[in-house]
């Protein structure tokens, strides 16, 4: 009897031996199937992060360089051969890295990127699973865009501006030249469109990069003109076949200082008085001053603003709220200019139903958070007109370039409705100047409906600004805003 129960002891000792190798087998195979699939997360998650890099870096160069070239560089940067212990591979040679799909009808470019990377096993080897494939796919959409740019040639940018020209061609350069449309427009002391925004889908690169010219035109800064201009443009493109996204991008080294208008009367042709930076804020460039003149009267139709006719240039007192409003400055004026027109006039335009006038001040307008009509107010004399004095003109040239901003946020006429960026360069974006005083960065802000704006406007496309120190951070501004396309078009 003893010798039996031995025997069976003996034989249930054995079944639980097998029993406990079995479930540890088990065991320590679900444990690697936890630990490997763990690897095999992280993996994929840079995998994927390697893969949507690439898409988008093979979009922004979907029409300079080589896209496929571009995507391979990015993709290796974020996932080099044998990272985090994957099989050593190159996916980028294979045929179904890269993938570039194009709809005819609409424009729209579709690029996708393909890779896997093998993953060799630790635990999970115990069951035979040497390795696991993983993979990853990235998407970039490339809608097509109707993009109205329009570039400050004023003499202050001097030297800096073959840094700015080439970064403006390099721009050029990113979008589409068979499915987009671009449009140039230049100003300074008057403001000309040097390459007309088509009417049927795509455009010129050669053309409009030559468009920019190699030298600086020089001149001051007829603002308000150029955003008109560059409005006008987009307006041109016939309804029904405009882009999804109608974009307006506007580069300049400071703040509206003219204000074009019917001057010397009714019937006279659309010309331009101006006005100097103020007050003295000790910038290197000398760009501003405590004695600023009131400058005229200069053409609106070219980019220098030609010979101006009348000439004069009288200074007044920035110093003093007094000496801007002084108004024996104004009577050693030619006779015709001492009052200024009661709108602005815009008679260079090429789209039908485009507004000709606008007020020089606005009521619903706001101004860090204040109207128009207050922040920035134009003052009358015994006429009951505004006397060319600094402060409206200085207050006029700021208003103007906000109100035709607004009003091409809010052109009703288009298909979809237009979205502003805007880049401000150098010293003078940041100083406090004018009236109030205030930046042109914080005018910036609002041309482009900024969100960091505090006028910001929830109900019209928010745009952005951005800033570059100097010319050499032009080309990242320009990317920045190439990059917000990019996000828009998908």
């Amino acid at each position: 009897m003893k010798s039996r129960l031995r025997s069976l002891a003996k034989r249930e000792d054995g079944v639980a031996l097998i029993y406990i190798a079995v479930t540890l087998t088990a065991f320590l195979l679900f444990t690697g199937l936890a630990v490997d699939s763990g690897r095999g997360y992280v993996v994929k998650a840079a995998l994927t992060k390697a893969v949507d890099g690439a898409a988008l870096a093979a979009a922004r160069e979907l029409n300079s360089g080589s896209p496929q070239t571009k995507a391979a560089q990015v993709f290796k940067a974020n996932f080099p051969s044998q990272f985090l212990g994957t099989v050593a591979d190159d996916p980028t040679s294979k045929p179904g890295f890269y993938n570039l799909t194009t709809n005819p009808a609409t424009g729209v470019n579709v690029i996708t990127i393909n890779a896997t990377a093998v993953l060799p096993t630790t635990f999970m080897s115990l069951g035979n699973i040497r390795s696991m494939t993983v993979a990853a796919a990235g998407q970039a959409t490339r809608r097509m865009v109707d993009l109205s740019l329009v570039v400050d040639v004023s003499g202050s940018i001097g030297s800096q501006w073959a840094t700015v020209r080439d970064a403006t061609r390099s721009f050029i350069d990113s979008f589409d030249a068979a499915h987009d449309r671009l449009s140039l427009t230049l100003f300074s002391t008057g403001s000309a469109v040097l390459y007309a925004m088509p009417s049927s889908r795509g455009f010129d690169k050669a053309g409009i990069k030559a468009a920019v010219p190699n030298s600086l035109p020089s001149g001051s800064t007829l603002m308000a003109e150029g955003m008109y201009r560059g409005w006008d443009q987009l307006r041109t493109v016939p309804n029904g076949s405009q882009s999804g996204l109608r974009i307006i991008v506007l580069f300049t080294d400071g703040a509206s200082n003219g204000v074009p208008g019917q001057w010397g009367g009714a019937g006279a042709p659309a010309r331009s008085v101006r006005t100097e930076d103020f007050p003295d804020r000790h910038d290197p460039d000398s760009q501003t001053h405590n004695t600023p003149n009131v400058y005229g009267v200069t053409m609106t139709d070219t980019v220098n603003g030609g010979t101006p006719n009348p000439n004069f240039s009288i200074g007044f007192d920035a110093t003093t709220t007094t000496g801007m409003k002084d108004l024996t400055k104004v009577n050693s004026m030619p006779a015709a200019i001492r009052h200024m027109p009661p709108n602005s006039w815009h008679s260079q335009h090429t789209s039908s139903g485009i507004p000709t006038t606008f007020p020089f001040v606005s009521n619903t307008l706001q101004v860090n958070g204040r109207s128009q009509s207050v922040a920035r107010s134009l003052i009358t004399d015994g006429t009951g007109t505004y006397p060319t004095t600094l402060w409206n003109v200085n207050n006029a040239a700021r208003n103007l370039l906000e109100i035709i901003a607004d009003a091409a946020r809010t052109d009703a006429g288009g298909d979809y409705p237009i979205r502003i960026y805007t880049i401000g360069m150098g010293n003078l974006a940041n100083l406090l100047l004018g009236t109030i005083p205030e930046t042109p960065a914080s005018m910036l802000q609002r041309v482009a409906n900024d969100k960091h704006s505090p006028d910001f406007n929830a109900a019209q496309l928010p745009g952005a600004y951005f800033y570059a120190p100097t010319a050499a951070d032009v080309s990242a501004a320009y990317e920045g805003i190439q990059n917000q396309i990019l996000r828009l078009s998908k």
